[in-house]
């Protein structure tokens, strides 16, 4: 396969690769199960609770483990009892706060981020309305996958139904903030860019309650107050479901952890994947000349390689030059050669190496597209 030349500044920034689709496949269904209370669902997982069929689980009504299609194929429910809101609101741009998915650069100096900052193009131009925290109860693999925290549910779109407050495009200012009664049925995308842990499996005594911030189906809405202040905002009662991403014609993009890779280690990001990554592969090429694909892990610091193990040294060039498979959670294979380019890189201190190199290509249409309503009030903030 050849190697594309390396292209910086194109429509997407970055630099483009060349790469195939490989093949396409279904996913899984998993089978029904039931509890005897809610807390039974966070303790035991309720892992096959609401695949296909929910209706003999009144106890389970949303589902856990960070399965795309099983939160695609059902209605999931933030639970608005109080003191635990269906939907908060994380002052994410006063912290410096990358997120577990790394999704934005904390600004130089101020350490002030916002929606526009550097980070998938597909919540920074505007297509998708914020970033949001997932309860762990989704976030998290419960599903016996063996899957770390984050793999699947890192850039992960969801449709969120909701009354809730108008915002600016930049997500600095709510209107009617103190008039919940005057706030407007809305529909929005959000990106999955954190998880949210906060007393997460809390319940009352008699086990019907949540008591924590962060319950099943809980999101927590990452904004941008002018003011820093994010209360009299949060959702009582809000319904989402899991979407592909709306990336249009935008490809993926391979988003490194460091400008330092070696042979013995490299880590990155996946951004801007239509439907969420099930698994990375690498190739290695020894110098003897013998080539096999190598399984990559996930933590927050992306899918990372480790590869002193595979052979004594591998070949000139790499890792300068990667072959990368990515399968989706839909099965879908696509495979891209990327031009690493070490030596030209900018490290943004404490989060990934800029700019991002663009893939060639996308996952295609998945059955799982956002409705027409989607965003309706946000489209004119769209950039690109």
């Amino acid at each position: 396969m050849l190697r594309a030349a390396l292209v910086i500044g194109t429509a997407y920034y970055g630099i483009r690769v060349e790469g195939e689709r490989i093949s396409s496949g279904p996913s899984s269904i998993l089978s029904s199960a039931s509890c005897s209370l809610p807390s039974d669902c966070i303790a035991d997982h309720c892992s096959t609770a609401c695949c296909p069929d929910r209706s003999a689980d009144p106890y389970c009504p949303n589902c856990h483990g960070a399965n795309f299609t099983c939160l695609a194929t059902s209605t999931q429910e933030g639970l608005g009892q109080d003191p635990a809101f269906g939907g908060t609101f994380n002052d994410f741009g006063y912290k410096g706060n990358t997120g577990f998915c790394k999704y934005q650069a904390p600004a130089a100096g101020s350490g002030l981020v916002n929606k526009s900052s550097m980070g998938p193009r597909a919540l920074s131009s505007g297509r998708v309305f914020a970033g949001v925290g997932l309860s762990q109860a989704q976030f998290g693999d419960m599903l016996g996958n063996a899957l770390m925290d984050g793999a699947v549910a890192c850039g992960m779109c969801l449709e969120v139904s909701a009354k809730q407050a108008l915002w600016d495009c930049d997500l600095t200012q709510p209107s009617n903030r103190y008039e919940p009664e005057t706030w407007p049925d809305q529909t929005v995308i959000l990106m999955v860019a954190d998880q949210c842990r906060d007393y997460w499996d809390s319940w009352s005594d008699d086990g019907t309650t949540p008591t924590g911030n962060c319950a099943t189906g809980h999101l927590d809405y990452d904004v941008y107050p002018s003011d820093g202040d994010v209360s009299w905002l949060g959702i009582q009662n809000l319904t989402w479901r899991a979407v592909e991403c709306p990336v249009d014609g935008l490809p993926i993009q391979f988003a490194f952890s460091s400008t330092t890779n070696s042979q013995y280690y490299l880590s990155v990001h996946l951004w801007d994947a239509r439907v969420p990554v099930d698994r990375v592969e690498i190739e290695a090429e020894c110098s003897n000349g013998t080539k096999f694909w190598v399984d990559t892990e996930f933590s927050s610091n992306g899918w990372f390689y480790q590869g002193q193990s595979h052979c004594l040294d591998l070949v000139a060039g790499w890792p300068t030059n990667v072959n990368f498979r990515v399968t989706s959670v839909l099965g879908e294979t696509i495979q891209e050669a990327v031009s690493v380019p070490i030596d030209t890189w900018t490290q943004v201190e404490g989060w990934i190496a800029w700019p991002p190199l663009n893939a060639t290509t996308n996952f295609e249409r998945s059955e799982y597209s956002q409705s027409t309503k989607a965003n309706a009030h946000y489209r004119h903030c769209v950039k690109y």
